[in-house]
């Protein structure tokens, strides 16, 4: 075995939620009287903590971003917490993981009661010993702070899509393979280079338990 724990980004990694997360924000904009944005901005919600993307992309001040995460997370719980799907492979790839002995643990920037709640809806709870995600409601999400929370046992692998990811997992001092088959695409990966690039989720237990 190759890493004892394996720590997985939600977003992008373990779920497709872009329908419901994009609808989401499409919503808040419109109540924060913000001009609407193109999908392809929208997109760029997807990872990042809210009130930092509406603030960049939005150009909302301070508190427009704090209501607009009230109005999102009430409308998120409402509704867009049930647009996800799992990506293909997803759910064997974590069982099979876990009855080899890998520990697995979720750092997510989504909030700690939703990261609970989809894995609880999706059958997956019982595999993770740890989730780590945004305590509401905080102004930031801290990837460093969860990462600390998520890291189990050494050596550890991060599983992200995201630069963010590939950022956290550096100041942790873990490996990090990136999930092309998520939100992210070369630009996240410019500066910090993963040490494994996976296609598809089964990819990792070939990293993990070789």
């Amino acid at each position: 075995m190759r890493y004892k724990n394996v720590i997985f980004d939600m977003d992008g990694v373990l779920i497709d939620n872009s329908e419901g997360i994009m609808s989401t924000a499409r919503y808040t904009i419109a109540k924060l009287g913000l001009p609407a944005l193109s999908d392809e901005t929208l997109k760029k919600f997807i990872g990042p903590a809210l009130v930092w993307s509406l603030k960049t992309y939005c150009g909302a001040d301070d508190e427009q971003a704090m209501y607009g995460l009230t109005v999102y997370r009430k409308e998120y719980l409402k509704s867009g917490i049930r647009m996800y799907r799992l990506y293909d492979g997803v759910y064997d790839t974590v069982k099979t993981l876990r009855e080899a002995g890998v520990r697995l643990s979720v750092s997510s920037g989504k909030p700690i009661d939703v990261v609970n709640e989809i894995l609880a809806d999706s059958g997956m709870k019982d595999f993770f010993e740890v989730t780590a995600g945004t305590i509401f409601p905080a102004k930031v999400s801290s990837k460093d702070e969860q990462m600390k929370k998520a890291v189990l046992e050494r050596p550890a692998l991060m599983v992200g899509d995201r630069v963010f990811d590939l950022e956290c997992a550096q100041n942790a001092n873990v490996d990090c393979a990136f999930a092309k088959y998520g939100f992210g695409d070369e630009s996240d990966y410019a500066e910090i280079k993963p040490k494994y690039f996976i296609e598809k989720a089964k990819d990792l237990l070939d990293i993990v338990l070789q």
